[in-house]
């Protein structure tokens, strides 16, 4: 198993059952206090054996409810606090799909543009569009199953590197065919937008997305910079019981696909971006949260959960709601936001544990679970 990729089967099939789970379960119908979610955080996080955790939720009216729990750092036993700041993994992906179509909208590209105009001979170029690439049914090589990239994680590689491993191997499938959860898509369109932009992927989440939306503590991460309040990972030594320091695994190469590093009191900002008409435009943003649709026109549902993806989101359906989310995970680390978009009611969480997506999860789910009973 790769250290900042899990299937779709693991990440998107067991977590989010335990997500239907968690909404079926909680029973509160009150408004949230910080009472009612300590109430939640803590059992699960214990159960879980979770270092640190924290959350934030952000409420139609404006308010917002942060909590901090456990320790961000074992050896030096120090406090997670709402300045701590995680590796958030694959929520990049959701920053990603966002540049995408704020340059869309500016007439710089085109979600159906052939992958081929910005990688001229890239194996099946010319049937795959920057829409497959926001919806994991391009059919290209997940780059975790490529060598030497694979098994060499600690290594910075670069995302021309990357290309050049990706751009000679078969497909998996013919684009559209179906939808398979993959890395190497966000990496490509990591690229698009610094072709198009003329300035470094970090540089223009920073000055479009990032600023905007005042996160203060969202950043490209690097295991060489230092930064105050970072987040040491962990994982579980199942032998011994003991908790252990995470393996090394390089921030580099995760890229557009997973290399950032944020807080959740940052990320249910991503709330104002989510709303039409704030930094993008209604049809972007209907076009982000529509389902995915394979070549015979039928909509993608991974079986047993009713998952399907929008552009770099999941999106599952509970009863007749669609929630909008990203999980993220890399070593030593999780992170989950979820979204209301008729009640604008975010929900964002990240834990310093390998694996603990479960648990980030089915804490969200009974929150919403509160939420959607209010209404």
């Amino acid at each position: 198993m790769t250290r900042w990729y899990k299937t779709v089967r693991i990440i998107l099939g067991a977590a989010l059952i335990g997500l239907m789970v968690s909404l079926a379960l909680a029973a509160e119908s009150g408004p949230l206090t910080p009472e009612t979610v300590d109430g939640i955080v803590k059992p699960i996080m214990e159960k879980a054996r979770i270092p640190g955790l924290s959350i934030a939720i952000s409420s139609a009216d404006g308010r917002t409810l942060e909590r901090s729990y456990g320790t961000s750092n074992l050896e030096h036993q120090i406090p997670v606090t709402r300045e701590s700041i995680f590796e958030i993994g694959s929520l990049t992906k959701t920053f990603t799909a966002l540049a995408i179509l704020l340059l869309e909208e500016e007439g710089k590209l085109r979600v159906d543009d052939k992958l081929s105009k910005y990688f001229p001979g890239f194996r099946g170029g010319e049937e795959i569009t920057l829409r497959h690439l926001l919806q994991h049914t391009s059919g290209i090589k997940e780059i975790l199953q490529v060598e030497p990239f694979g098994t060499n994680q600690e290594k910075d590689w670069r995302p021309q590197e990357v290309v050049k491993m990706l751009e000679s191997l078969p497909l998996d499938f013919e684009p559209g065919q179906r939808a398979q959860y993959n890395n190497s898509g966000c990496m490509l369109l990591g690229l698009v937008i610094e072709k198009v932009s003329g300035v470094a992927y970090g540089d223009f989440l920073a000055e479009r997305i990032v600023k905007p939306l005042g996160m203060m503590h969202t950043q490209i991460g690097r295991n060489d910079a230092v930064i105050r309040n970072r987040v040491t990972g962990y994982e579980l030594n199942t032998a011994t019981g003991s908790m252990r320091n995470a393996k090394y695994t390089s921030l580099v190469s995760p890229y557009a696909s997973g290399g950032l590093l944020s807080t959740p009191a940052d990320l249910i900002k991503l709330k104002k971006a989510l709303r039409p008409g704030a930094l993008l435009k209604p049809a972007s943003l209907e076009a982000m949260f529509a389902p995915v649709r394979l070549n015979n026109g039928q909509k993608f549902e991974q079986p047993g959960t009713g998952m399907t993806f929008g552009y770099c989101l999941e999106l599952l359906k509970f009863g007749e709601q669609v929630v909008p989310g990203k999980t993220g995970g890399i070593s030593g680390f999780n992170a989950y936001f979820a979204y209301l978009p008729q009640w604008d009611f975010m929900v964002a969480v990240t834990g310093n544990l390998q694996n603990s997506l479960g648990a980030l999860i089915e804490i969200s789910g009974a929150i919403l679970k509160i939420e959607l009973n209010r209404q």
